[in-house]
């Protein structure tokens, strides 16, 4: 069964003539690689609304895929991308064989970002006939020196493993013994995220071996490790007390994001008061270091959202809460924004001096 194609409308640009197939072909085969990139550009987007080029493939692939030029080559993954690769009867055409060769040189190239931006485009590869060579050299990419070429592997391994698990089938594995000896931040927050969305008991337990060492993370890793924590709780319930002690040291991080994650995580796994009061003192620091006045409000309306849920238990946070009255008298334009204060404080006020 042949596969249908969904096409996007791209507007071309007026200064541009309607793609000639001769002038194409003629580009492609003896221009400099300013012009086939333009070419190529033409040809992009006149697949992506509709048009067929496929008498294109082959001067492509002669001319335009032995390119060193970077631009030119980041180019040649998006038409790999946009091209028809499958027949009339749905089967994939003979000549894709050599997408697979040129991807294969590219995840092999000496130069670091052309491999990064390689591994990027098979997150986006669903063709099985043209991954499953691939799936050596990408796992050979955990362990490139380069940091930005992990990252990207463990972003494809993921993609792969979410559509053609057949592929990879020890995929969860390969990445928990990467984390384990991965010390790039965003290699760990990206396996970290791959392991909440394929094998959750697994991240639980990476957590639960790494508890203690949570609080001198880098603050990317404690954005995902909050996220694992929210999905976590409603699987296993019994190690919610965990959770809530790890998620209430993340409260006194020195980055904002996390903070106000932590803050609202916590919310939702307990309704303990002294966690509450943490949470209602957590939001209130965070207005007073805060520059930004649209993340002030977003913070105030949250904290205004905890004191109507929990009523009476943030009341000893009155006094915190002048400072802000005195410090932002600007922000008291909103009515919204002066409401709340003045009924915490007239609350506060109210059962202090009977």
């Amino acid at each position: 069964m042949s596969q249908e194609l969904v096409y996007s409308l791209v507007d071309q640009r007026v200064d541009r003539d309607i793609p000639n197939l001769q002038t194409l072909k003629r580009d492609l085969e003896r221009g400099t690689d300013e012009i086939k990139l333009e070419a190529l550009q033409k040809i992009i987007i006149g697949s992506l609304n509709g048009e067929k080029f496929d008498s294109l493939f082959m001067f492509i692939i002669r001319f335009v895929m032995p390119t060193k030029n970077k631009i030119l080559k980041k180019h040649l993954l998006f038409y790999w991308e946009v091209c028809p690769k499958y027949d009339e009867t749905g089967k994939l055409k003979q000549e894709t064989i050599l997408i697979c060769n040129s991807l294969l040189n590219d995840l092999h190239h000496s130069n670091e970002y052309i491999q990064g931006a390689t591994l990027r485009f098979l997150c986006r590869l669903k063709d099985n006939e043209l991954l499953e060579p691939l799936i050596g050299p990408t796992r050979e990419c955990l362990n490139h020196r380069h940091a930005y070429v992990r990252r990207n592997a463990v972003l494809a391994i993921h993609s792969i493993y979410k559509n053609q698990s057949h592929l990879v089938p020890d995929a969860p594995e390969l990445i928990l013994n990467f984390l384990a000896a991965e010390s790039d931040s965003m290699c760990k927050r990206n396996a970290i995220i791959m392991l909440i969305d394929t094998d959750l008991g697994m991240a639980v337990d990476w957590l639960l071996g790494s508890l203690n060492l949570v609080e001198s993370m880098e603050s990317n890793i404690q954005l995902s490790i909050i996220e694992l924590i929210r999905k976590a709780s409603k699987v296993y319930p019994q190690e919610k007390p965990k959770f809530i002690r790890c998620v209430f040291e993340l409260l006194s991080s020195e980055s904002s994001s996390v903070k106000f994650e932590a803050a609202s995580a916590l919310v939702t796994l307990t309704n303990n008061s002294a966690a509450i009061k943490a949470v209602g003192t957590s939001l209130i620091q965070l207005i007073l270091k805060e520059s930004d006045n649209n993340v002030k409000l977003v913070v105030l309306e949250r904290l205004d959202n905890l004191r109507i849920k929990h009523e009476g238990l943030l009341d000893d946070l009155a006094i915190d809460l002048l400072q802000i009255l005195s410090k932002y008298q600007h922000l008291l334009s909103s009515l919204l924004i002066f409401s709340f204060l003045f009924s915490f404080i007239y609350t506060y006020n109210l059962t202090s001096y009977p």
